[in-house]
């Protein structure tokens, strides 16, 4: 049993990688990729592949680990859109990840950082505070105030249930449904398919985004869906950058057609600094950080290292990639 870290030995020492060592416990061999190498001998004798990041899968690679026997190939991401599925399913090559529940909490908790800012304003305070300026700025409460959960996976979840406690109104969209029992967990003030997208966007106070990327939810929110939300709103993006038309927000937020964003993910990474999202007073940004956190890192090394142990011992692995999506 051999297991190839497709990484820099360096690696070893960060906390994302560090956590799947930790967890592995030294019990199997690990080798590291090294480019320079053959491909064939790369792979030669290697039963599990780790991919931080999903960032180090080609076809060429996939190609490669499929022809020597690779059993596994798992990456340390929830989205897929930077992974090569068609290939892995072309090869017929096992493929993991790591699934929403391990992030869904640090998710939540930027999320609700997020609206916590834009309710008070904190851009902007914290400029005037800097200027010695009067600030004639009057903050929100969020009690009684809407959340539209736009996907109501383990994140959606985690974010509803935080928003409830608040006080928020809470509704959310999604193509699967959910019981009964959830939607009283979570306090849901509606629930709906696709269907009902618009009208949690025309009553929310807060559009929050935990969608994956597809060719069907790119450009959801596009010049006409932000023309629904009330100019009072904001948006909040901790999923992927694409899920906004990014030229329609800019307009929509320099003309006062909505009050703010909370964007940690962008259309291009990273984000260039000139880019003048990051230069709005109604905005607050981060790079791509909701994710990252010594929790999901330490949930996610565990995970890796869990299918490492199962395919060592003949069982099928966890949190296989069932869909080319």
């Amino acid at each position: 049993m051999k297991v190839l870290y497709l990484g820099r030995r360096s690696d070893e020492t960060d906390p994302w990688a560090g956590e799947f060592f930790k967890a592995l416990a030294g019990r199997y061999p690990v080798e590291f990729f090294d480019p320079a190498q053959p491909l064939p001998q790369q792979f030669a004798g290697v039963e599990v592949v780790l991919d931080p990041g999903g960032a180090w899968n080609t076809p060429e690679r996939i190609a490669a680990a499929k022809v020597a026997g690779v059993k596994l190939w798992q990456v340390t991401t929830n989205g897929l859109d930077k992974v090569h599925v068609a290939s892995f399913f072309e090869h017929g090559l096992p493929l993991a990840h790591a699934p929403g529940p391990l992030s869904a909490v640090a998710l939540a908790e930027h999320a609700l950082m997020f609206i916590l800012c834009l309710a008070k304003n904190l851009a902007l305070n914290q400029r005037d505070m800097r200027s010695a300026m009067p600030n004639p700025v009057i903050n929100d409460e969020l009690s009684g105030k809407v959340l539209g959960n736009i996907g109501l996976g383990a994140s959606g979840r985690e974010l509803a249930i935080r928003a409830k406690a608040l006080g928020m109104r809470v509704m959310a969209i999604d193509i699967a449904g959910v019981s009964e029992t959830v939607r009283q967990e979570l306090g849901l003030e509606l629930f709906g398919d696709l269907s009902q997208f618009e009208t949690v966007l025309r009553q929310a106070d807060y559009i929050s985004l935990h969608t994956p990327l597809t060719p069907q939810t790119r450009h959801m929110l596009n010049r006409d869906t932000l023309g629904l939300m009330k100019p009072t709103a904001a948006l909040i993006n901790i999923a992927r950058g694409p899920l906004i038309d990014e030229a329609a927000l800019l307009e929509a937020l320099q003309n006062g057609r909505l009050r703010g964003a909370g964007l940690d993910v962008f259309e291009v990474e990273p984000v260039p600094p000139d880019h003048p999202l990051l230069h709005l007073p109604n905005v607050i940004t981060t790079p791509h950080k909701a994710g990252v956190t010594f929790e999901t890192a330490r949930l996610r090394g565990q995970a890796a290292a869990e299918n490492v142990v199962r395919v060592a011992e003949g069982k099928s692995p966890y949190y296989l990639v069932v869909t080319e999506q």
